[in-house]
């Protein structure tokens, strides 16, 4: 099923040669059209990052509010830099 033109966004960016030539040679290499070769490659790190919640799990509960917060650092729960001086006044 065709998509309807008003589904259509566009969204251009600009490439160095290199980058162009290298979208330019993963589509021929695969007979499809540059942008078929972009939105593949694409879909393939979405994929990876796609996260499917077991029933009843906590994460299945907190779905609605995965990944609203844009701005924050993306390694916060991971990085201890973040827990340095966590705690430091309350002992004082």
């Amino acid at each position: 099923m065709a998509k309807k033109d008003k589904d259509i966004v566009w969204f251009g960016m600009k490439l160095t040669p290199e980058e162009k030539q290298k979208i330019e040679l993963l589509a021929e290499r695969k007979g499809i059209s540059k942008k078929e070769a972009v939105m593949n490659a694409v879909n393939e790190q979405v994929t990876e990052y796609e996260v499917v919640a077991k029933p009843g799990s906590t994460l299945e509960k907190l779905a609605p509010y995965v990944g609203i917060i844009k701005d924050g650092p993306v390694d916060l729960s991971t990085n201890p830099k973040y827990m340095e001086d966590f705690g430091k006044d309350s002992l004082s």
